[in-house]
Order: C-alpha cells, then sequence, then structure tokens
C-alpha cells in the first residue's frame, strides 16, 4: 500500500528588496521605506545607563546599611537607612531621566557624592561610589568624543552629498 501524497505548497515569490531605490544609480526615494529616527547622542545614552545602574548599586548599599544598622554595627536608626538609601536610588532614577537637560547632567554630578559618603557607614561604599565616579566621568569624555565625531562625519557626507559625491 503506498502512502497518500500531501500537495506540495507553492513555490513562493524570490524575497523584494527592502527598497525599491536598491538599484545602483536610482536615486527616487522609495515610498515604503520607512522615516529613519535620528540617532540618540552617545553621551545621553552613556550618562543614563551610568545612573541606572548606580542606582541599582544604591539600593544594594542601603540593605547593607540597613542591616549594619539593624544589627548594631552603626550606630543609626535603621528606618533612617532604609528611608534615605531609597531616595537615593529614586533621586539617581530620576536624574536618569533628566539627561537631556543641562541641569540633569549637574543633577548626575552631584548625585555622585552620596556614594562616596557612604564610606562613614562601609569602606567598600565610598569604593564602588569611587568606581562609579570615574565611570561617570569616563561617560562624559567618551560620549562627547563620540557625538563630536558623528557631528563632523555627518557634515562631511553632507558636504560630499554638496558637491554630487557619494557619501561612505
Amino acid at each position: 500500500m503506498t502512502e497518500p501524497t500531501q500537495p506540495t505548497p507553492p513555490e513562493t515569490a524570490a524575497p523584494r528588496p527592502a527598497s525599491a531605490s536598491a538599484l545602483p544609480g536610482d536615486t527616487t526615494p522609495d515610498a515604503d521605506a520607512a522615516p529613519t529616527k535620528p540617532q540618540r547622542p552617545a553621551t545621553l545614552v552613556f550618562t543614563q545607563a551610568v545612573l541606572l545602574l548606580e542606582a541599582f548599586v544604591a539600593l544594594f548599599a542601603t540593605l547593607v546599611a540597613w542591616s549594619f544598622a539593624r544589627t548594631g554595627l552603626v550606630d543609626a536608626d535603621p528606618v533612617w537607612m532604609l528611608v534615605l538609601g531609597l531616595l537615593l536610588m529614586l533621586a539617581l532614577g530620576y536624574a536618569s531621566g533628566q539627561q537631556k537637560k543641562r541641569w540633569g547632567r549637574w543633577l548626575g554630578w552631584i548625585l555622585q557624592v552620596p556614594l562616596l559618603v557612604g564610606g562613614i557607614i562601609d569602606p567598600m561604599i565610598a569604593v564602588i561610589g569611587a568606581v562609579f565616579l570615574i565611570i561617570w566621568i569616563m561617560a562624559l569624555r567618551l560620549g562627547g568624543r563620540i557625538d563630536r565625531e558623528r557631528k563632523e562625519r555627518d557634515e562631511a557626507a553632507a558636504q560630499g552629498a554638496g558637491n554630487g559625491e557619494d557619501a561612505p
């Protein structure tokens, strides 16, 4: 007895190129192409990431400070340790969202201080704060350099397009 054969699915057409202007020399805009979003500044991305990571570190440092206060290793009220630490964590998260504004950068600089001062409770908190201060400085410097290089590249591409040359 032979097995019944199943109908084979119809052959699908070859995939269409993403844009009709993919042909060499064709410069007409494609109606199907979605408009591209402008690239986010590297400084913004880096500073937001640093502050969000620092917010998580503040949460863990808060738990350490709270447990030290609860067990009597630090002469402080555990509730105050918890409240102040959670406020710092919320402030770091808020500052991360405000990095597009000029004062948001200043807020980021100011919020580097509490983890450094946290060395009073545990010296390792200050060490972690110093590491994040270095990362914050690097985010500002490297992000600024990347943004300047992107701007120069875009200006060179615009000049090349204005002169009739192909932009790289």
